[in-house]
């Protein structure tokens, strides 16, 4: 049997976290997706809250049953081997690096920990699978066996991003103890029509796109509004701080994951019942170019609705490779759709979502006064 060692990984200061993995997705948090299949243990603490999307939190002096609760994954004590959960990813993908936080573990955290990689062909298979087969397939080692801190975030760069894609990964703590949060960050495995006519949601995270750059999120991170659904309350969408001054705007800007023509765009401020912004602008930007070309203008926009925008047939003839969402002049959206194809003549599909309305139960009585 080949031994297949884990690549290179690098340290990355705490301060530099954020700004190292930017350009990636967390490919295994829970509002994507990314679940825990089979584990060993989590007689403190469950393993799912390691795919939590927020930070982590401390309750002093809040007990359960099996003693203080955390905000994490932990296991009992004395394991003489270690203790393992299997994650499906919420997307599959390449994996460049992990932030592996242990706050609030301070006399409980795991030592030492790592990660294995496995691509599955077959969803059939993966749910079929049982805890005794998930601990005997091919895992790949993807980050070697690493040293944590207690209550601290770690990050660790792969040298190169994997080569090949992974549905699931493996994470050990040797022997025992305790992590708050994983984040696997990576680039989606892109899952777009074979048809290069036919239209799709360019700005999707399936897609392969990307936030690349962004003015505010203090209360819901942009990537959000890459994901599918409608999504299930104001977490889960892209929202900022109140402005004050005269003029502000609040803007993200969307690597597609694919280059296309933009043929239609939907605005949905789902949840955001006091918070949508008054208006959206869109602007495009051409492969190589840093000038607009503007998709809508300006378009005020209402609460917890979806909003559907036509593009001129003129702009479509452009080929954009990203999109720049601006809310006028702060607040919340859930959902940006980017409709389009990769080649003209674009192509509608059968059971295309495009321009159809998906209400929610309260959409048309969330407003009314009650008694």
């Amino acid at each position: 049997m080949t031994v297949i060692n884990a690549p290179a990984n690098t340290v990355v200061p705490v301060e530099k976290i954020n700004e190292t993995f930017k350009q990636y997705i967390d490919l295994a948090v829970a509002t994507r997706g990314g679940k825990v299949l089979t584990l060993s243990d989590e007689w403190f603490a469950e393993a799912k809250n390691l795919l939590t999307p927020t930070a982590p939190i401390s309750a002093p002096g809040r007990f359960v049953p099996t003693g203080a609760w955390y905000d994490g994954w932990e296991t009992r004590r004395h394991n003489p081997t270690y203790d393992w959960c299997v994650i499906q990813l919420g997307y599959a993908g390449t994996i460049a690096g992990f932030e592996i936080d242990t706050s609030y573990f301070t006399g409980n955290h795991s030592p030492f920990v790592s990660v294995e990689g496995y691509k599955e062909t077959s969803a059939n298979a993966a749910a079929a699978r049982t805890h005794e087969e998930w601990a005997a397939v091919e895992w790949v080692p993807v980050l070697s066996k690493v040293a944590l801190n207690p209550h601290s975030r770690h990050g660790f760069q792969l040298e190169t991003p994997t080569a090949d894609f992974y549905t699931h990964i493996r994470f050990r703590m040797y022997p025992d103890g305790g992590v708050a949060r994983l984040r696997v960050y990576g680039n989606v495995h892109q899952v777009v029509p074979e048809n290069k006519h036919e239209i799709f949601d360019l700005a999707a995270a399936v897609a392969g796109s990307v936030v690349t750059d962004l003015s505010d999120a203090h209360y819901g991170h942009p990537s959000n509004m890459l994901l599918p659904g409608r999504g299930h309350d104001m977490s889960d969408g892209w929202e900022t701080k109140r402005s004050r001054a005269p003029g502000h705007v609040d803007y993200a800007t969307i690597k597609l994951g694919q280059a296309g023509h933009v043929t239609d765009i939907e605005i949905d401020t789902a949840h955001y019942m006091g918070n949508p912004p008054k208006a959206v602008t869109i602007a495009g930007f051409e492969i190589g170019s840093d000038v607009p070309v503007i998709l809508l203008d300006q378009a005020p926009v209402g609460p917890h609705r979806q909003h559907f925008f036509k593009v001129p047939a003129d702009l479509t003839e452009k080929r954009l490779a990203s999109v720049k969402v601006v809310m006028i002049p702060d607040g919340g959206i859930k959902r940006v759709r980017v409709w389009g194809a990769a080649q003209l003549p674009a192509v509608q599909p059968k059971n295309s979502l495009i321009g159809v309305r998906q209400e929610l139960p309260d959409e048309h009585t969330w407003n009314q006064k009650k008694n």
